[in-house]
């Protein structure tokens, strides 16, 4: 099956949302109360009040880069911040008269007035929740506090007790947070749906804030203004993911939005009377901004429904980027991308709302998060082959990514998952989704019948894994998964040192069911599959910064073939002897990519195609050297580049009619949880399209193309 298993060609969206919030924010100095003067201004939350500091961690969810910050400064200076120029934090510290920009607390290069006049601790996508923010590799509110206390340490050592104590209880502080909760982790993904209903996990949300705002006070914090949530369903994602057709808002997020912000204002109310020295002010922007989307021209705007930059529709974070067009009229747009708002339309919400939190502008938030998922494409086949020289193979072990995994995701802690609709629209019976990424069945199932083993290959992680399972093979692969170990790091899957472990396992489990020899007679026996560094290529490397600081393509593809070494070495020293390895198809034409860099009109981005050749031949080389070096086993390296390019260029050849867009959806972006139950439609003709989503192929392209693959290799592994 391995063999026969159509390689595939694994394309991982990190289709990476960030979150947006819609703060109060003003231009204009304000006049204070009672002439009291404020010190310095700190923020805490998410990203609309993140000025810079998620720059400095191993997350996804940043925009350092253009057209991000198109208005900012001179103009195209990308800081880090969710927008064409200033953020509230930003004007927030303007208007109270501290000074023009509120820096990150991260940035190295800060200087001792920068902290003497306040810093920003935000991190954008974080949450009141705790999974939100391990999800997203962002800091928690508590890792905020934290940064707050060693701020604190600093101060002192520069002025000392006293005039410390006056600065940080004289000071504005701002929380801006919850809107990741709500539209991502509750709404988006499925664990904490199996532990709560929006009821008692508003409750939850609203206790996680009111411990944060304890803590905060106890730290001496005495002004204290507290966001609540905007009507979240109006939001162009929002409208785009949940809003049918015809894009409306969706109610479903703006009815939680206002449950969450009774229970959070009634508990703002009691911390209050509790704490009789300090002022702790909610701040109430739903109504605002309701009035802003429904009544746009009013405000001086022309479009309320889409964003700036690029469709206006998905484009956040990593999907707006230097090859997306922007609108010239960006002063028309409540929207930047499809999440956060323009400058302008922060400066108009901040005017409608300053006065609610006395001298300090009080901040809206809205965020949205869109998580990406990764993609991948592989061969696959139907019907049963002759083995040469009468061989059996009594098991198939699949090893890598997405397009060998059956469901391993589905258990562990990721956002890389597929068990939900329409995903298995043609499996079983039908509408029956599994954790496959795909309309039907993948190659690891094709696989396995091809060779006459089982009908379906059984995720390892499967709690219900039954004797006969195990002994004819299970797929030990995770969806995003890749060759470099910062790849799984980020997307928080099942690493290849990971799978192996669970082999390890797999092995013990054998010898404890049929003796040593039988063990052994099956590992050496079976067929094993690898498929890996898709999700290297086309996001780690491409769509993050981390790795291009360290590498250029030509290193960085060496030091995926070193990890591909590191791991065929490990797996033939735990007695594995017929095993196949993937090479990477033409990434850059998978629907995907033509959106993210195809410009206009969606070619195929020549960069991750070259980058894939580049790889597959450094791949094919060592996998050569290998054969050599282990003349007892045999190590077949399977070629898919030259296989999908005809099947995409030449695709009435195939009998199919569309090869460049997927079949859910728009076909442009969605995958995983993007193409979901209210996704706008899947196709009725899925026999037509080579794509499942934006990145999998149908089930009739994988058969396709594993067809033509397993002919040229079947006699490599005998």
């Amino acid at each position: 099956m391995f063999f026969c298993e159509v390689p595939f060609s694994q394309l991982f969206l990190a289709i990476l949302w960030s979150f947006s919030t819609i703060i109060i924010s003003l231009v204009s100095v304000v006049s204070l109360p009672n002439n009291e003067s404020v010190p310095a201004l700190f923020v805490f939350g998410d990203s609309i009040l993140d000025t810079g500091n998620n720059d400095y961690i191993e997350t996804f969810f940043k925009c350092n880069f253009p057209p991000y910050g198109e208005d900012f400064g001179g103009g195209n200076q990308p800081t880090g911040r969710f927008s064409n120029g200033l953020i509230p934090s930003d004007f927030l510290a303007a208007e109270l008269k501290i000074k023009k920009l509120l820096p990150p607390y991260l940035d190295p290069n800060l200087k001792r007035e920068d902290l003497l006049t306040g810093v920003s601790f935000a991190s954008g996508a974080s949450g009141y929740d705790p999974l939100t923010n391990n999800i997203a590799l962002v800091l928690s509110l508590s890792d905020q506090l934290d940064k707050f206390k060693e701020y604190k340490t600093k101060i002192q050592d520069m002025v000392g007790e006293n005039t410390t104590t006056t600065i940080i209880s004289k000071s504005i502080y701002i929380l801006s947070s919850g809107s990741n909760d709500i539209t991502n982790t509750f709404f988006l993904l499925p664990f904490r749906r199996l532990q709560y209903n929006i009821s008692t996990y508003t409750d939850l949300m609203v206790s996680k804030a009111k411990e944060f705002l304890e803590d905060l006070y106890e730290l001496g914090a005495r002004r204290i203004g507290i966001v609540g949530l905007p009507n979240l369903g109006c939001l162009p994602s929002q409208r785009t993911l949940r809003g049918g057709f015809n894009r409306t808002c969706s109610d479903l997020e703006n009815q939680a939005a206002m449950l969450f912000n009774n229970k959070l204002s009634s508990q703002i109310d009691i911390l209050g009377k509790n704490f009789t020295d300090a002022k702790l002010v909610y701040l109430d922007i739903y109504k605002i901004l309701s009035d802003m989307v429904q009544n746009a021209t009013k405000y001086g705007f022309e479009v309320a429904d889409k964003g700036c930059c690029g469709t206006g529709y998905f484009e956040v974070g990593g999907l707006c980027n230097f090859l997306s067009q922007i609108c010239s009229n960006r002063s028309n747009y409540i929207f930047w991308d499809s999440f956060h708002p323009t400058e302008k339309a922060y400066n108009i919400i901040s005017s409608e709302v300053n006065t609610m939190f006395f001298s300090e502008v009080p901040s809206p938030q809205l965020f949205i998060v869109i998580v990406w998922s990764f993609s991948t494409i592989i061969i696959s086949l139907v019907s049963a082959v002759r083995l040469p020289n009468n061989e059996s193979v009594p098991a198939v072990i699949a090893f890598g990514d997405s397009i060998l995994d059956t469901g391993n995701n589905d258990y562990i802690n990721t956002l890389f998952k597929s068990n939900f609709r329409p995903y298995g629209k043609d499996f079983g019976g039908g509408n029956q989704p599994t954790g496959r990424f795909s309309n039907g069945l993948i190659p690891s199932d094709f696989l396995a019948a091809i060779l006459d083993i089982k009908k379906l290959l059984p995720p390892y992680l499967d709690p219900n894994l039954k004797r006969h399972d195990l002994l004819t093979g299970v797929s030990f692969a995770s969806a995003a998964s890749g060759y470099d170990p910062q790849t799984n790091k980020i997307a928080s899957v099942l690493s290849l040192s990971d799978q192996l472990e669970n082999f390890k396992e797999y092995k013990t489990k054998l010898h404890d069911m049929v003796g040593e020899n039988t063990t052994t007679t099956i590992i050496s026996k079976s067929v094993y599959l690898l498929s890996s560094g898709n999700n290297d290529i086309a996001n780690t490397f491409f769509t993050l910064p981390f790795r291009r600081l360290q590498y250029n393509v030509s290193t960085y593809t060496d030091f995926m073939v070193s990890q591909a070494t590191k791991f065929l070495q490990n797996l033939y020293g735990l007695g594995a002897r017929k095993i196949g390895v993937l090479g990477l198809p033409n990434l850059g034409c998978v629907p995907s990519q033509r959106t993210l860099r195809g410009g206009l009109h969606r070619k195929c981005s020549e960069r991750e195609n070259q980058a894939s050749m580049l790889f597959n031949k450094k791949l094919s080389c060592q996998i050569d050297i290998l054969g050599k070096k282990y003349p007892d086993a045999k190590f077949v390296y399977l070629d898919i580049y030259s296989v999908l390019s005809d099947l995409v260029q030449n695709t009435t050849k195939y009998g199919f009619e569309v090869a460049d867009k997927g079949c859910c959806g728009s076909g442009n972006l969605e995958v995983s949880i993007l193409c979901n139950p209210l996704s706008l439609g899947i196709c009725s003709n899925r026999s037509n399209y080579v794509f499942w989503d934006s990145f999998h192929p149908t089930e009739k392209a994988y058969q396709i193309i594993t067809s033509q693959v397993f002919d040229k290799n079947v006699d490599k592994f005998f």
